[in-house]
C-alpha cells in the first residue's frame, strides 16, 4: 500500500511505518470498469463529493456516479434502444398519419373542385336552354305578329261577321244548320238555338255580358247533388233543341269530394237533363276554375276533375266540354289580376274573361251571340 494511504486498522500501522514494505504491492480489488476512473479523479480525494459544477453532494448514489460520468448499464442501454425503437415507430405511425390526413384533404378538395365544375356546368346548361326559350318565344312572337297582320289585312279586304273561329274548331253553315266540330265529334244544330245556363255564383252577372239567353238559372253556394234535386227539373219544360250550359263544380272540391264522385254526380246531372227529350238537348259542361285559396292537394283535385269531364264528354252523346279553367292559368301558375280579394270569386276583369269565351263558344256552336 502507498505510505501516503492512511488505513483504518492499528494493526497495521507498525508494518505501514516499516519501510521495507513501502514498495509492497497493492491488493487487487476487482473494480467496475465503469467506475475505475473515479480512483484517480482528484475530486474523490476530498472528504465530500462535488458535482461537475463543484457543489458539494451530501449522499453520494450510484446513480449519482451514473448520471455524472454519463454512463449506464447493460439493462439502461436495452431501455435506451427500445425507446429508440418506440420512438422511431411513433414519429414513422405520426408520419403516416399525416399522409393519410393529407391524402383525404386532397380528396376532399378534389371533390369539392368537381362538385364546382358541375355546378358551373349545370349553370352554363340552364343559361344555353335559357337563352334558346327566350330566342323561340321572340321567334313565336313575331310569327303571332306577322300572323295577326296577315289577319287584318285579310279582315279588311274580306268582311267577316262575329268572332274567328277557335283553334280545333269547324263550323260550316247549310241554310238554317250550324256543323259545329270540336273534341272528335260533329253537331249539326239549328240556328238561333235556345240557349239555358245552370251555374253557380261564378256566373252572377252574366244577362247583361250575354243578353240573348233564354234563361240563367245562377244559384250561389250550389253543389251538383243539390242541383240534381233541386234545379234539373226545370228543363223538362224545355221543347225542341236546346243548349244547357253547365258551370258547377267548385264548391264540391272545395268540400273534399274525390274526383271520380264529383264526376258521378255530373254524370247523373247530364243524364237528368236529357232524360224524356224526343230532340237533342246538349249539354256543354264547363272545367271547374281554380281559385287562390286552392292548396296542392286541391289543385290535382280540380286538374284530375277536369281531365275525367273532357272524358265524360268525348263518350257521352250530344254532349261537349269547355276548357274554360285553362283561360286563368299561365305557364300553369293561377292568374291573380282576375280574381277578388277573397281568392275565390271572379272580378270583373276575370267574368270579362269568362263571358267573352262564352259568348264565343255560343256564337260558333248555335250562331248565337
Amino acid at each position: 500500500m502507498s505510505s501516503n494511504k492512511k488505513g483504518g486498522d492499528e494493526r497495521f500501522l507498525r508494518v505501514q511505518k516499516d519501510p521495507r514494505f513501502w514498495e509492497m504491492p497493492e491488493r487487487e480489488r476487482k473494480i467496475d470498469k465503469r467506475f475505475q476512473s473515479m480512483f484517480h479523479d482528484k475530486r474523490f480525494t476530498e472528504k465530500y463529493t462535488v458535482n461537475k459544477r463543484g457543489r458539494p453532494i451530501n449522499q453520494t448514489s450510484t446513480e449519482d456516479l451514473k448520471h455524472f460520468y454519463n454512463v449506464s448499464s447493460s439493462e439502461d442501454e436495452d431501455d435506451d434502444e427500445e425507446g429508440v425503437k418506440s420512438k422511431k415507430k411513433k414519429e414513422v405511425k405520426e408520419e403516416l398519419v399525416k399522409v393519410e390526413i393529407e391524402v383525404k384533404v386532397e380528396k376532399e378538395v378534389k371533390v369539392k373542385v368537381e362538385k364546382e365544375v358541375k355546378v358551373e356546368k349545370e349553370v352554363k346548361e340552364e343559361l344555353v336552354k335559357v337563352e334558346i326559350e327566350v330566342k323561340v318565344e321572340k321567334e313565336v312572337k313575331v310569327e303571332k305578329e306577322v300572323k295577326v297582320e296577315k289577319e287584318v289585312k285579310e279582315s279588311k279586304d274580306v268582311k267577316a261577321e262575329g268572332p274567328p273561329s277557335e283553334r280545333g274548331v269547324r263550323v260550316i253553315e247549310e241554310d238554317e244548320l250550324v256543323r259545329y266540330t270540336a273534341a272528335e265529334k260533329t253537331f249539326a244544330v239549328r240556328k238561333g238555338l235556345p240557349v239555358y245556363l245552370l251555374a253557380a255564383s261564378i256566373c252572377q252577372g252574366v244577362e247583361e255580358q250575354i243578353p240573348h239567353l233564354t234563361a240563367a238559372y245562377v244559384h250561389p253556394d250550389t253543389f251538383l247533388a243539390r242541383s240534381l234535386e233541386q234545379h234539373a227539373w226545370k228543363f223538362d219544360r224545355v221543347t225542341g233543341e236546346a243548349l244547357v250550359v253547365v258551370h258547377i263544380g267548385t264548391d264540391d272540391v272545395a268540400s273534399g269530394l274525390s274526383p271520380a264522385a264529383i264526376v258521378g254526380q255530373m254524370e247523373a246531372l247530364i243524364d237528368r237533363i236529357q232524360h224524356g227529350h224526343a230532340e237533342p238537348l246538349y249539354v256543354a259542361v264547363c272545367s271547374i276554375l281554380p281559385r287562390l285559396v286552392d292548396n296542392q292537394r286541391t289543385m290535382g283535385t280540380v286538374r284530375d276533375t277536369n281531365r275525367r269531364f273532357h272524358e265524360l264528354c268525348r263518350r257521352k252523346k250530344d254532349t261537349i266540354h269547355l276548357p274554360t279553367g285553362k283561360l286563368f292559368l299561365h305557364h300553369r301558375q293561377i292568374i291573380q289580376n282576375y280574381f277578388t280579394g277573397d281568392g275565390v270569386h271572379l272580378n270583373v276583369e276575370g267574368k270579362k274573361v269568362l263571358f267573352n269565351y262564352l259568348k264565343t263558344f255560343l256564337w260558333h256552336f248555335c250562331k248565337h251571340s
